[in-house]
């Protein structure tokens, strides 16, 4: 006599994990809603994890619409998830950074955020 337990279902093979990793913004400088200098010298944002060369953006424009950049948006080398723009000398008034980047998991995120330079 053969004794058996309760036949149990077939296990299905493990998939591997779908790693869906939109980039997002960890922080800022100057911080959204914060107030800069007028001697900056450059805006920065830091995303959760390290985003891709193509694509990657980072704008500043003024209330008037003027864009105030050096246009040298550039990753941080040695810190992936960092990218910064040059500013020149910013007049006081309300300013608008734009970012976009492309996520390590292929997907392109952009936004903005605003920031006040007082004398």
């Amino acid at each position: 006599m053969k004794l058996t337990g309760p036949s149990r279902p077939p296990r299905e093979p493990q998939r591997p994990a779908i790693i869906l990793a939109h980039a997002i913004v960890v922080r800022t400088s100057p911080a959204e809603g914060g107030v800069g200098a007028e001697d900056i010298g450059k805006v920065e944002v830091w995303y959760d994890a390290g985003i891709r060369d193509a694509f990657a953006a980072l704008a500043v424009v003024s209330a008037s619409g003027e864009r105030v950049d050096k246009r040298d948006a550039a990753i941080d080398s040695a810190d992936p998830s960092h990218v910064s723009v040059s500013v020149n000398r910013l007049t006081p008034g309300k300013y608008t950074a734009r970012y976009r980047a492309l996520s390590a998991d292929g997907h392109l995120v952009s936004g903005a955020w605003e920031f006040e330079v007082r004398p």
